[in-house]
């Protein structure tokens, strides 16, 4: 099975893709998001899709303008159309890594609602999915976080989807060479000042080496086993929110002793579902988040709690209620 029939497959195994649509292409000019690129494009008549790439310039890196020009050149080679967006303001010395990725995420649904677009494409790989497991794992967490990078999430109302997670970097290259298609190199992925270089560079190498050779593909298995793991439980968690929750003017109830019956597992997920039903956003609750909350639900007598998104869990007499402060 070549490159492209695999991306294929994957599509269809987790029905990313809807004919009959726009979807957009991250491209950054790197090789994951220019064999993103070809192996959608080579796949567009028979997904029967539209494509509309968009590039986002961060305007930090001395080769941002080259990368730019270089995605706008294969976009005419393609007959791809293009949108780009830059950063606004002073330039600046320093761009964290989360700070970039939420300029891009903006940028990427800002241009989906415009364009009507029923997708974003990524092009992560089975490579990035293991580099962020690893993460999780020395961060600390459960089936939630061992999922890491999904096929498809719901962002903003907009559905970003990563065919790529079936393929690794190497497939990837060879994609490329085949196709004899350049790509840039970011200089700053070989700066171990960010986490995930020094994963990518330092440590998944040494496991490789010392432990397993094939670590990338144990590393991704585990997060693909993870989230269908996660899914069977977060279905009867989602059968119990709606049983024994009441949503009303942005403030969600839960019964005390409907919650205190919980396995621990569906628990959890309980707590995780009461803010996304408020936030649409789970990511920001932390470990210690759901512990202090298990506390607060499990001993005696009244009490709160703050959380991310100006949230406050407040415990009374029949209920775990859950706000806005």
């Amino acid at each position: 099975m070549n490159f492209e029939q695999r991306i294929s497959q994957f599509i269809g195994k987790h029905q990313l893709i809807a004919p009959r649509g726009r979807v957009l292409v991250g491209v950054s000019g790197g090789a994951d998001s220019m064999a993103l690129l070809l192996g959608l494009n080579s796949l567009r008549h028979d997904l029967g899709i539209q494509l509309h790439a968009v590039h986002f310039n961060h305007q930090f890196r001395r080769e941002a303008l080259r990368d730019e020009r270089f995605v706008a050149h294969w976009c005419k080679q393609l007959n791809i159309s293009l949108t780009v967006g830059r950063r606004e303001g002073e330039k600046i010395k320093s761009l964290s890594e989360d700070d970039a990725r939420e300029m891009r995420f903006e940028f990427f649904v800002k241009v989906a609602h415009r364009l009507n677009a029923q997708s974003v494409a990524l092009a992560h790989t089975r490579n990035d999915l293991a580099e962020t497991v690893l993460m999780r794992v020395m961060r600390g967490s459960g089936l939630y976080g061992l999922r890491a990078i999904l096929p498809r999430r719901i962002i903003d109302g907009i559905t970003f989807v990563r065919p790529l997670l079936d393929v690794d970097r190497l497939d990837v290259e060879n994609y490329l060479k085949t196709k004899k298609v350049p790509f840039c190199t970011d200089e700053t992925n070989h700066q171990t000042v960010y986490e995930r270089n020094r994963v990518r560079l330092e440590l998944l190498p040494l496991l490789a080496k010392k432990y397993n050779p094939q670590i990338v593909n144990a590393l991704s298995d585990l997060a693909v086993t993870a989230g269908e793991d996660y899914e069977f439980i977060a279905s009867h968690a989602r059968k119990q929110f709606e049983k024994i929750g009441i949503i009303s003017n942005k403030r969600i109830k839960m019964d005390l002793n409907g919650l205190k019956r919980q396995h621990p597992a569906i628990l959890r997920l309980l707590f995780r579902l009461m803010v996304e039903s408020l936030t649409k956003d789970t990511a920001t609750l932390s470990f210690e988040h759901v512990y202090v909350l298990e506390n607060l639900v499990i001993h005696g007598g009244h009490g709160s709690v703050d959380l991310p998104h100006h949230l406050k869990a407040k415990k009374t007499l029949k209920f775990l209620e859950l706000y806005y402060a």
